[in-house]
């Protein structure tokens, strides 16, 4: 999944920039998270991400809405 398209399913009430930055924020400010997608084989500025790291972040913030 793209990874504007994650954020958007997170922040739906944010613009697609305003999403992307939170969502992003989120990643690095959710303690061990961050280490755990990067795990995963994740850097910071990827575009897509995988099945596995969706999972990874839908345990940590929980399904989007």
């Amino acid at each position: 999944m793209s990874f504007g398209r994650a954020a958007m399913r997170y922040y739906p009430d944010l613009g697609y920039q305003a999403a992307v930055r939170r969502f992003r924020r989120e990643i690095r400010e959710t303690i061990g998270l961050l280490d755990a997608l990067k795990a995963l084989g994740y850097e910071e500025h990827h575009r897509y991400l995988t099945p596995q790291e969706m999972s990874l972040i839908a345990n940590f913030l929980g399904d989007p809405d």
